[in-house]
Parts: structure tokens; sequence; C-alpha cells
């Protein structure tokens, strides 16, 4: 009986443990289905302005726009042609609402500037159409 206990047991540990190894379901939104989107993938980035040296705005492939504050340590963000953002944690290229990012400014007068952000928000379709001309991706 005691051999049962343990193989049983033994059974519902295996299976809790493939559970956690399953995929989390996804953040991300579809910008078409009326939601906001929570994450956008670092390598989809189609346009970018910034607001001075502290707020960085950026529209992904899917046309979701994102504000990234950089808490004024970008330097010539605001002059910038080109831009990369990147995650702070490593091993994937996705980063949500919440995060802290690097954002590389090749053109910077020093180089190459590295920053750092902090992903603040998604912006609805009122939001983004609220912002000023010189600032909307």
């Amino acid at each position: 009986m005691h051999s049962k206990l343990a193989a049983a047991a033994a059974s519902v540990l295996a299976a809790s443990s493939l559970a956690a190894c399953a995929p989390a379901a996804s953040t991300t939104t579809a910008a078409t289905d009326g939601k906001v989107a929570r994450c956008f993938r670092t390598d989809s980035v189609r346009n970018f302005r910034a607001d001075r040296s502290t707020d960085l705005y950026i529209r992904s492939l899917r046309g979701d726009v994102f504000h990234i504050n950089t808490s004024g340590g970008c330097t010539d963000l605001d002059s910038a042609i080109s831009i990369a953002v990147l995650p702070t944690g490593g091993g994937s290229d996705t980063v949500c609402v919440g995060d802290p990012v690097r954002i590389l400014v090749p053109d910077a007068s020093m180089g190459r500037g590295v920053c750092r952000g902090f992903v603040n928000k998604s912006l609805d379709a009122e939001e983004v159409a609220a912002l000023p001309d010189r600032v909307r991706p």
C-alpha cells in the first residue's frame, strides 16, 4: 500500500513539474481587438519620437505606441536618427509595460550613447491622437 501511495505522489509531482514548464499565456493583445498592447518585441520598433531627453515614444510594427521614460539621462535622444531598445534582463527580445530597458543612441555626440529607461505605458488611440505632432511616432 505504501508503494502505491508513493507512486501516486511521484506521479502528481511529475505532472505539476511539467505544468510549471508550460508556456504562460501572452500578455500581448492584438491592436485590432480594441485593447491596448502590454508588450512589444524590441526588434519590431518601426518609428520613434523623443520629447527632450526624458520621454521616448515608440511605435511597433503592429502599430502599438509605447511611452518610455528615461529620467532625463539620454543624451541626444531628441536629435537621434536611429535608436535601439533592448531589454535589461536579456534572454528575451520582448519587453512589457513596467520593464526596464536600455536605449542605444548610436549617433550621440560622444559616439554611442547608452541610457536606461522604463516602459511606462502603452497608449490607446485617444492618447496617441492627443500627443503633439512633434512627438507622435
